[in-house]
Order: structure tokens, then sequence, then C-alpha cells
């Protein structure tokens, strides 16, 4: 009766391995490589083919950690997809900058080399016409940016604080922290879609008047 059991785990294990090359996605192929690691071990105990319960005995412990991360990961990201970004929890860990009304945090075209969290205050990016405020990140564009130039200046209205976070830091903070490369991403394509939406209706009003006149 258990060589009969061993043999059926041993064709329920080999099947699973063939399932396992149709799997597109991390999450299936791993549950896939759990149960036949379960079924491997079955078969080959009781025949006591000491090579395979070895590799499936330590493949078995590695592919449900595997799993575990792939779920947490998957877990963070939902998280910042469905919460607004807040980034003050990473920039607090940088140098505050203080500046005075009227300052220039930089201006346009500038190479961009970091990128700032208000910490208090507001400033202005007075060629597209917005104030930011405190709890706000400003400058992540131009690192994104082919040239790696800031695509608009940033000005003080008020007395501002501000957290800087240096390029490699961020760089660093992307590749360790996925909660915070998800909301970093999620904010760099708005700003885009602000952008475009703004560029269209400067061109929508430019065409009106053109026809107008």
């Amino acid at each position: 009766m258990t060589e009969v059991v061993s043999e059926v785990a041993g064709y329920v294990a080999s099947a699973l391995v063939f399932s396992a090359f149709y799997m597109r996605t991390m999450v299936p192929l791993r549950i896939l490589a759990i149960a036949s690691n379960v079924a491997f071990l079955t078969y080959a105990g009781p025949l006591r083919l000491w090579p395979i319960v070895i590799l499936h005995g330590l493949l078995l412990p590695l592919n449900i950690l595997r799993l575990a991360q792939i779920r947490r990961l998957l877990r963070t990201i939902k998280t910042a997809q469905a919460n607004s970004p807040h980034f003050g929890g990473l920039f607090s860990s940088g140098a505050v900058e203080v500046f005075r009304p009227g300052d220039h945090v930089f201006r346009k075209d500038e190479a961009a080399d970091c990128a700032f969290y208000i910490r208090s205050g507001t400033v202005q990016l007075p060629e597209i016409g917005i104030e930011l405020a405190s709890g706000a990140v400003f400058g992540e564009m131009g690192l994104f940016s082919i040239n790696r130039n800031r695509t608009a200046s940033a000005v003080c209205v008020t007395d501002v604080e501000l957290y800087r976070l240096d390029q490699e830091a961020l760089v660093v903070a992307l590749y360790q922290n996925s909660a915070f490369a998800i909301s970093l991403l999620r904010l760099v394509m708005s700003r885009m879609l602000q952008n475009m939406t703004r560029l269209e209706q400067q061109l929508a009003a430019q065409r009106a008047t053109g026809s107008a006149s």
C-alpha cells in the first residue's frame, strides 16, 4: 500500500512540476512548487531516495519563505495604492534647510541632484502657477528627467523649512522601500498628468483666441 501511495505521489509531483512551467505569475508558481515539494517528499521518503528527499526538504522551506515575501510585497503595494502618499518619515532623516520669503530653492534648468519635502511654509512653482504647502514633495521631477535638469523654479512664499533628500539616498530608498517607490511613482505620474492637462487647456485657450480674432 505504501508503495502504491508513493508511486501515485511521484506522478502527482511530476504533473505539478510540468504545470509550473505554465504559470505566468509568481504566487501560483510558488504554490505549485510547494505542492510539488510535498509530493516529491511523499514519493521519495518511503523509497529512501535520499538525494530527492534532501533536495525537496531544502526547497520546501525556501518556497514557503519566497511565497510569504511575495504576499507581503503585494500587501505593501496594495496599501501604497490605496493610501495618500506620505513621505515625511523618509525625508525627515535628511538635512533641514531654512529659506526666507523670496529665496529660490532652485531655478529652472539647473542641475537636479535632490528632492525636497516641505516641513513648514509655502513654496511656489512660478512657471506652472502652483503653490505647495507643508507635507508636499517637490524637485523629484528633475531627477527623472532626461537631462537631470529642474523642470521649473521653486520660490519661497513664506519662511520655509525643507528636508533635503539627495539623489543617492533617494535611489536607495526606492530600492529598499517598495511602499515609497509606489508612492513616488504615483506622485510623478500625477504631476505629469496635471502638466498635460494644463498644456491642453493652454492650447485650447490659444485656439479659442485665434478663432475669435
